[in-house]
This record gives structure tokens, sequence and C-alpha cells, in this order.
């Protein structure tokens, strides 16, 4: 076996970064297609281009490597979602004029997720068929980096509107939940999971429509 980078005592250690970041893409890609308990580490060293030997100088089992990959990607999907609600949603209070096209924006989002980082969900899908295998702690974490702080920001927006008595919203929380839920509901009956077979129109026209029944629920009334 030809001795990679990490081998070598007199290469510089200024390689370890780009080394660990090549494991990790590969390990993301492995254990999304096969899965964790399917997933070897020679299958990820072969995905990566390295020896098994280069992976564990940077990680102690499988255990971690599927842990740290799961935290890392989990932030990046969180910081995509939340750099796209800086991006899109107009700066300074909500107004009643743009309520529910700001909705649309943050379940435009939210859907975007998966169609923006599909290695990503292919790994949580593989999560819901494996869960007994990892340790609460573990999952725990990256609900912490992903899910929750995703769900915890589309709160703060809904207490935003709440405030401004743009929305009746006891709970920010659960409300959050439930946009989350109308805005996927219908994509995730499509032929493939997470509605990634829809297309631009049909996915707006959806959003638009899990928009409306969720203001039919929340909507404050007149006065």
């Amino acid at each position: 076996m030809t001795l990679d980078e990490e081998q070598v005592p007199t290469r510089p250690r200024r390689g370890r970064a780009p080394k660990r970041a090549a494991i990790m893409a590969a390990a993301r890609t492995v254990f999304g297609r096969e899965g964790y308990m399917r997933t070897s580490i020679d299958a990820i060293a072969g995905e990566a281009n390295v020896s098994t030997r280069t992976i564990y100088n940077h990680f102690e089992s499988k255990e971690q490597l599927f842990g740290v990959v799961l935290e890392t990607s989990a932030t990046q999907v969180a910081e995509t979602f939340l750099e796209t609600l800086r991006r899109d949603l107009p700066p300074g209070p909500p107004t009643p004029g743009r309520l529910e096209a700001d909705l649309v924006v943050i379940g435009r989002a939210l859907v975007h997720q998966s169609r923006d980082h599909p290695e990503h969900f292919a790994m949580i899908r593989q999560i819901s068929a494996e869960a007994a295998h990892f340790p609460p702690a573990m999952l725990l974490v990256w609900r912490e980096a992903g899910p929750l702080r995703v769900r915890r920001e589309v709160a703060d927006r809904l207490r935003a509107f709440a405030d401004r008595g743009l929305l009746a919203v006891a709970d920010p929380f659960r409300a959050a939940a439930h946009l989350v839920a109308l805005t996927s509901a219908e994509l995730s009956l499509q032929s493939t999971p997470w509605g990634d077979s829809a297309d631009e129109p049909e996915l707006d026209e959806s959003i638009a429509a899990a928009v409306r029944a969720f203001l039919n629920g929340y909507a404050a009334g007149e006065g």
C-alpha cells in the first residue's frame, strides 16, 4: 500500500485539515448511501482515497467519525437556513402586508434544506431506520446543532409576528413545528423522499398552500 501524506512523518502538519475534510465528506456520502451498520472504515477510506490508518489518525472509531460528521453537517444545514432568512427576509420589524410573503420565504427555506444538502438528509433517513444503534447523546447533539436550532429560529420569527399582532401564537416553538410539518407534508408524499421530485413551480404552489393552511390556524383576528 502506498503511504499517503498522513503516514509520512516528515510531511508538514498543515495537510491534516484538508485530509480530515476529505474523510468527513466521504463518510457523509457512504453513511448516507449504505447506512451506519453496513458502512465500514475500509469503504470510507476507499471513497476518500486514503488509507484506513489515515482515518484512525483523525478519528478513534467509526462511531466517533459518524458523530462528528453528523454534527458538522447539521450545523452547515442550519447555517445555510439562517443565511437564507437573513438574505431573503426584509430588514426591520414585520408588517401586515408582508406576513404571508414572509412565511412563504421561511417555508421555502425549510423545504430547500433537503434540496440543497441531499447527502446530509440521506444520512438523516438512515438515522430514522437505525436509531436504536446510536447513543442518545449523539442524537441529542445532532438535534441541537440542526433541527432544534432551525425550529428555534422559526419560533423567533413567529414570535416577532405575534408581537406585532399579526399572528395569534401562544406557543411559538409549537407553532414552528406546525409550520415545518405543513410545508413538508405534501412534498413528502412525492415519489422520492423529502419531496425532491417536485419542480420549482410545484414547490412554490405547495409552500403557498401550506402557508395558507398555517394562517387559517394562526392568523390574528381583526382588531
